[in-house]
């Protein structure tokens, strides 16, 4: 049942996003010129803010790596494990639809850096937690900086709302957990959510690995939506207060971060964009003479291509590792 539901589900998102893909493209114009002015623009980006964006992209991918080994807890992941499963991780969640991309690195941790199935998901679903919090915080800054308005509220109460779910955590999977022993009795099940009751906890120990992994997500979030700032430079927007770029870029990775998308993200992750730059009060023409919806196609290629890249740099080294007999 739960498979059938979980195929339903993905299909539904699959052609969702076939049909706002389709849907965005043609609002844009036609279809064809449309399409021209988004290969025109890749095939004339400038490589010196494609290697900015690239090298932006990697670091990211280092902090979140080394906040894996943070909040690894008693089943510390080494730096050189976390790297690679990093990598492949954003790779996937680029690619796979419905953020199927967080089950498969709960795996690789199994696999690769031998964590419990429990506390693998333990360390997902707090990073998950971190990123809103991070991306609360420092999207109603960025807002802050061009404007007040609602959003900064609502962005300050994501991050709110976000740390204080931190500490409640462990009493739900508690709470879930006794609900599933007394109808089932002691099973597998049992066994992962008191595991993930255990691991979410912030005890007297876990403080300060808590705060410095908070600032990581913080840290990696800032330098993501600069890693957008290029992007937009290499294909010729500019003149943008940074603030509009960091609005509609945060809103286009919380996006990426739902289990809402379709395969290769196309179409959701557009759709954020679009969403994103009205909230900042651009609709059409950005500086430059692409689109909002053109760059926004134009930008997530270039992230699929450099998240892609890295995953293959990550699948080679766990290839070369286990060649090695070192994993």
């Amino acid at each position: 049942m739960k498979k059938r539901l979980l195929n339903a589900r993905t299909i539904i998102f699959l052609v969702a996003g076939a049909l706002i893909t389709y849907f965005l493209l043609s609002e844009s114009g036609s279809m064809e010129s449309t399409m021209v002015n988004i290969f025109n623009a890749l095939g004339q980006a400038n490589v010196l803010w494609l290697v900015i964006a690239f090298v932006l992209f990697a670091l990211t991918q280092f902090i979140r790596a080394w906040r894996w080994q943070v909040l690894s807890w008693e089943y510390p992941i080494k730096l050189n494990q976390s790297l690679p499963l990093t990598a492949i991780h954003v790779g996937l969640a680029h690619l796979l639809p419905v953020r199927l991309s967080d089950v498969a690195l709960v795996g690789l941790f199994k696999k690769y850096a031998s964590l419990p199935l429990g506390n693998g998901a333990a360390t997902v679903i707090l990073a998950k937690i971190m990123d809103v919090i991070a991306m609360g915080f420092v999207l109603a800054c960025s807002f802050v900086a061009g404007f007040s308005g609602a959003i900064v509220y609502v962005a300050a109460s994501i991050s709110v709302l976000g740390v204080v779910s931190l500490f409640f955590l462990p009493l739900v999977f508690s709470f879930i957990k006794k609900m599933v022993n007394a109808t089932a009795g002691p099973c597998k099940v049992v066994t992962i959510l008191e595991e993930l009751s255990t691991a979410t906890e912030i005890t007297a120990e876990r403080k300060q690995p808590v705060i410095v992994a908070m600032a990581l997500s913080i840290t990696g979030w800032t330098i993501k939506l600069f890693m957008f700032y290029s992007l937009l430079h290499s294909v010729g927007v500019r003149g943008l207060p940074i603030w509009q770029i960091f609005t509609a870029s945060a809103i286009t990775d919380l996006i990426m971060a739902l289990p809402v998308h379709g395969l290769l993200s196309l179409g959701t992750v557009e759709a954020g964009w679009v969403a994103g730059f009205k909230l900042t009060g651009v609709t059409e023409q950005l500086p430059g003479g692409l689109t909002v919806i053109e760059a926004g196609f134009s930008v997530h290629f270039l992230w699929l291509f450099m998240a892609v890249l890295l995953m293959l740099g990550g699948i080679a080294s766990l290839l070369i590792k286990g060649k090695r007999g070192k994993i």
